[in-house]
């Protein structure tokens, strides 16, 4: 039998590797966009200074953007994530028979009351799009990207640069489209991929509150593993819970939940392993570390294990954090805003309750 944060961090590898295809299903799109740009630039004016031209393009550009953009998500990312949330319900209520004791009569939710809850549930990811449900979520990112280039052909028009030269700005090799656009595209689609892993398997669980009494937060133990998602790995948020903090916590999170079982329908067993990328590379660790517990044991591996540290933390929290004395607790309640952002260094300093972990690193 498994552990159900090993099964939930194993599972998230998958989410990942189904969120890179999707964002490949972008690239005949890509290809589609370099050629209207082209099309509609080859039709225009060689150099422009008039806005009224500029902005014609503009539109023209607009125009098939919207089309293109709307193409990918009908035909392609929508329709996948769909059936991708019904994947996900049969995978909840599939780890959840491995674990719970065979006495338990669980209930699986139907697929469209999976994908209801996926489009209806809002994101809420700082930075992108604020609070937003899925389909307007999409959509947003993509109208920032249109915005984006339109606003690359004004620039370039009123620089000087001529319409050859813009076309090969945006849709040249290496030019915005395979750049910048392409990485915001896979960002969204990998954020959107995440919380429609989480919101369905959310919804099966809901479906079963009787067994599942809420959820534990599991991150990946890395050192890429954002400051949101270590200070809420291993936190178990109950259903009765006010605050329900859910992944995606920024653009591209890997952050999972795993369920959290009535105890009585629990089968006894070890606790299970999930994957680490520490000082030694790739190794299964107890699911029991938290990601904070993970890193202290990496910067007791001598120099590199320290360096480590540094690299996640900066060398300052890093130091806070393996010589100053604190707690784990203690160290998160201390070094982070009500955000859970690394508060600035100086005023880490003006804290009386720090003092003490400061002197010691210092003496």
């Amino acid at each position: 039998m498994a552990d159900p944060i090993q099964q939930a961090s194993r599972h998230a590898v998958y989410t990942t590797r189904f969120a890179g295809y999707l964002a490949n299903l972008f690239d005949p799109y890509t290809a589609k966009l370099k050629r209207e740009l082209r099309l509609i630039l080859i039709d225009g004016p060689d150099t422009t200074q008039s806005m009224r031209r500029i902005n014609q393009i503009i539109r023209e550009f607009r125009s098939v953007s919207l089309a293109i953009y709307g193409d990918y998500n009908d035909k392609d990312i929508l329709a996948e994530l769909e059936a991708f949330a019904a994947n996900e319900g049969d995978f909840a209520i599939t780890s959840l028979e491995s674990i719970v004791k065979p006495s338990a009569e669980l209930s699986p939710p139907a697929p469209s009351q999976l994908w209801a809850a996926a489009t209806t549930k809002p994101l809420k990811v700082p930075g992108q799009g604020g609070v937003n449900i899925l389909g307007s979520y999409i959509k947003d990112m993509e109208a920032i990207q249109i915005a984006k280039i339109s606003e690359q052909i004004r620039f370039g028009f009123i620089t000087g640069r001529t319409s050859q030269q813009i076309a090969r700005d945006i849709a040249g090799k290496d030019g915005y489209l395979d750049k910048q656009n392409k990485s915001r595209i896979k960002a969204m689609v990998r954020t959107a991929t995440n919380h429609v892993s989480n919101v369905a398997r959310q919804s099966a669980y809901d479906e079963n509150d009787d067994i599942v009494k809420g959820y534990e937060i599991v991150a990946t133990l890395d050192r890429k593993t954002s400051d949101q998602c270590r200070f809420y790995d291993g936190l178990i948020v109950l259903n009765t819970a006010k605050e329900k903090p859910m992944p995606p916590f920024h653009p591209n999170c890997r952050t999972t939940t795993a369920p959290f079982l009535d105890p009585k329908f629990t089968l006894d067993d070890d606790a299970g392993t999930r994957a680490s990328a520490g000082v030694t590379g790739g190794k299964q660790v107890s699911t029991d570390l938290t990601y904070y517990e993970w890193l202290r044991i990496q910067g007791g591996q001598g120099p590199k294990g320290r360096a480590f540290v540094a690299d996640v933390l900066g060398k300052e929290r890093a130091d806070l954090f393996l010589n100053g004395g604190l707690s784990i607790s203690k160290f998160k309640q201390l070094t982070m805003d009500e955000l859970f952002r690394p508060l600035p260094l100086s005023e880490l300093k003006k804290k009386t309750s720090l003092q003490l972990a400061f002197d010691k690193i210092e003496g």
